[in-house]
């Protein structure tokens, strides 16, 4: 019998490996060092996220379902069209913002599904960390408008 709560946690896990190769352009595209290390961080918290996904979906019995999909690849494809308009820092983190913003969504989404308690437990502390993100890239982008 399938267990519900390894494909919640899969889909999951497809939605920050899309956020880490994500960052990756916006990393590669800003600029300004501060705005750089912040998205470095970013990207980070969402590797630590991956792998704790990734580890539960094994406590689970399950198989961790790596790579982003086609969705990720078309998302890919986007990103390397928009790289050549040459944007600015605050562009590119609302750019980060928005992606965040869509993965949040998409996760909570999932949170009502059918997670057993500790799966929701990792999930509500992974949400936590993403809403962080979210209130530090709203002040970095007043900073980077107002400049």
């Amino acid at each position: 019998m399938d267990n519900p709560a390894i494909t919640e946690l899969n889909a999951l896990l497809k939605g920050e490996e899309m956020a880490i190769h994500a960052y990756d352009r916006f990393i590669n595209d800003v600029e300004d060092i501060d705005a750089k290390n912040q998205l470095k961080k970013f990207q980070s918290d969402h590797k630590k996220h991956s792998e704790i996904l990734a580890k539960r979906i094994a406590d689970l019995g399950g198989q961790p379902q790596h790579g982003t999909g086609t969705a990720g690849m078309m998302a890919s494809v986007k990103g390397m069209m928009e790289e050549l308009k040459g944007r600015s820092t605050a562009e590119i983190l609302k750019d980060a913002y928005d992606g965040e913003d869509k993965g949040i969504a998409a996760a909570e989404e999932v949170v009502k599904g059918d997670l057993d308690s500790e799966s929701s437990r990792i999930v509500n502390q992974i949400l936590t960390e993403d809403h962080a993100h979210l209130r530090e890239m709203a002040k970095l982008i007043n900073k980077y408008e107002e400049s």
